[in-house]
């Protein structure tokens, strides 16, 4: 097998994995807000093109960072892992094209609609996500921020030039920083036993249950407050999750049904204009 095909199997296998898992929510976030905001279909094309690519590379980095750790793990694809470690080179090459690639399109749409936001999402995402793939995951609290911050810097690409735009954005953090914990929480006796130190291992259980609680009011107080609309009161329900180590995985399941519908939501009233 060439190192080319080699590449691309173990791109292809990285986005893949997270498909299966679903956990790539955030193409679909930016996507839905170029709809809402009634983006021009060219400048909206080059996003999604970006944003879907960026996911991509984002996963990547990930899974490059973390092969020793993913080899301890039993809960992982050992077939995926054991191949991906085979072929460090092949990984880089691939990390390489996919960086490379973003640069391009970020410097393409610049240049025909005078944005900086593409450039700014390429340079934020590939700096928080290897800090946090490298190091930052490791630290309690931390890891949550740094999620948080990746996942506005993420669905920046769907925001237009309109400050409803950027408080959307605001929202989706603390929504991406819920939805850390709970990956925090259903990792935690995997990371207990591998000794790397998260939030939920911080934490315990309770603690990280109370963690989430506060992070989803502060989402709904925010929402009401800062966007305009009484849709965002939705998400104090995430209080009633049953967040622990046997339940993460429904919890999961139930953010995504609720963040999910007060977020379509959201957008309903901007692309009816009932927001502005």
């Amino acid at each position: 097998m060439s190192g080319i095909t080699n590449a691309f199997r173990i791109a292809f296998e990285s986005f893949g994995y997270r498909l299966k898992k679903r956990e790539a929510n955030n193409f679909l976030v930016a996507a839905s807000m170029l709809v809402a905001f009634n983006m021009p279909w060219a400048d909206a094309a080059l996003r999604v093109a970006f944003a879907l690519l960026l996911n991509m590379t984002i996963y990547l980095i990930n899974d490059v960072c973390d092969v020793e750790v993913d080899q301890a793990s039993p809960g992982k694809d050992q077939g995926r892992v054991a191949f991906r470690a085979k072929h460090p080179g092949a990984a880089w090459a691939a990390l390489s094209t996919e960086s490379a690639l973003l640069a391009g399109l970020a410097l393409w749409h610049t240049l025909l609609f005078e944005s900086w936001l593409l450039p700014a999402a390429w340079v934020i995402n590939i700096i928080l996500i290897f800090a946090y793939s490298r190091w930052l995951k490791r630290v309690p609290v931390l890891d949550v921020v740094l999620m948080a911050a990746a996942g506005a810097s993420t669905t920046m690409v769907g925001v237009p030039h309109r400050p409803l735009g950027y408080k959307l954005l605001g929202l989706f953090a603390l929504l991406c920083a819920a939805y850390q914990v709970i990956q925090v929480v259903r990792d935690l006796l995997e990371d207990q036993k591998n000794n790397v130190r998260t939030t939920a291992v911080l934490l315990g259980e309770g603690g990280s249950r109370l963690f989430f609680s506060a992070i989803v009011l502060s989402a709904a107080v925010y929402g009401v407050l800062s966007i305009g609309s009484l849709v965002p009161l939705a998400l104090a329900l995430g209080v009633f999750f049953p967040l622990n180590v046997k339940h993460a995985g429904r919890s999961w399941d139930l953010a995504r049904a609720l963040f999910g519908f007060v977020w379509l939501g959201l957008l309903a009233q901007i692309f009816l204009n009932h927001l502005q």
